[in-house]
């Protein structure tokens, strides 16, 4: 194990209007008292009493922003606050993530191990018993133009040593080495949430620089309810246009639009009767489609002419 008590660590979390959770994910950081361990905790802008509790509590530095900055924007404030202040680690943690025991320390051995590793994560499970694994591997598809998804442990190890260049990493715990960060820099606040880590792993990968997942260590992470909120369901549809449009080509692009087009068909099949939930998917199809970036502003319907041609694409699809 590498001689982790001389490396600067800082622990960045978001906490947005879920002040017990961020509590439960700090709580779930005990345990780490013999490494140099900072944990940042930013308010994004909460209209609770997140900030009046967090304020109170030992063991952290409370950051705030006045307003939501997203998932990017908001790691981003950390990130900046963390290379100004020499960290040689920056850890990007959901606030609704539980740590379980040794996890940091196998991540930072991972990193240290392997000089060309830019960024690992843990295996990621559900919070609740029997403690399912949630997400196993993500891994560039042939094409280069969306991710293949690998829940089995078993074939996910398999995969990740037969593809080693290939790995698209979660940002639910995401540890980055601060070298990374300053060859890749930060996170794309212009897609404000969600997609931002798939962007980040295929700027690592860009850089020569490879992502891993490591078995032996492990978060717990609430598992997505059902139906999502209609921002979801915005955000997932237009940065798939908006992230993509950067790596792929025009062709490539076209027929990326069509099967995401497929997939929120699917989505609005299932949200039958959920009108706010389906017009931010058609949003979000617009919104990517114009290039649209920043925070979701949700519509009660489209206008016109967005309507006819999101109907439109929905139809060929």
């Amino acid at each position: 194990m590498v001689n982790q008590h001389r490396k600067r660590i800082c622990i960045s979390i978001l906490n947005w209007n879920n002040v017990q959770e961020t509590l439960a994910c700090i709580q779930s950081l005990g345990g780490l008292d013999n490494m140099d361990v900072s944990i940042i905790v930013l308010d994004n802008g909460s209209v609770d009493d997140s900030v009046q509790v967090l304020s109170h509590l030992h063991g952290i530095t409370l950051m705030k922003s006045e307003v939501n900055l997203g998932f990017a924007g908001g790691h981003n404030l950390v990130m900046q606050h963390a290379m100004q202040h020499g960290f040689d680690y920056v850890w990007l943690l959901n606030n609704d993530a539980c740590v379980e025991p040794g996890c940091l320390p196998r991540l930072l051995d991972a990193l240290e191990t392997d000089p060309e590793i830019g960024a690992v994560s843990p295996v990621i499970r559900d919070k609740a018993a029997p403690h399912s694994v949630q997400h196993a591997l993500s891994l560039l598809n042939a094409t280069g133009t969306g991710v293949v998804e690998y829940p089995d442990l078993q074939q996910a190890m398999h995969m990740q040593e037969a593809e080693p260049h290939k790995v698209i990493l979660w940002g639910t715990a995401l540890l980055l080495k601060r070298s990374t960060i300053e060859t890749v820099g930060l996170l794309d606040d212009k897609l404000f949430a969600y997609t931002e880590d798939t962007d980040y792993s295929l700027r690592c990968l860009q850089h020569k620089l490879k992502n891993q997942v490591v078995w032996e260590a492990s978060i717990q992470h609430e598992s997505p309810p059902h139906p999502r909120k209609p921002h979801y369901y915005y955000y997932t549809q237009r940065n798939a246009i908006l992230m993509w449009r950067k790596y792929v080509s025009w062709i490539k692009l076209m027929h990326l639009i069509r099967w995401n087009a497929k997939l929120a068909n699917n989505q609005i099949n299932k949200l039958s009767g959920r009108v706010a939930e389906q017009v931010a998917i058609k949003q979000g199809m617009w919104d990517g489609l114009v290039g649209k970036t920043g925070a979701f502003a949700a519509q009660k319907t489209l206008r016109t002419h967005q309507k006819i041609i999101i109907e439109c694409l929905l139809a060929v699809a």
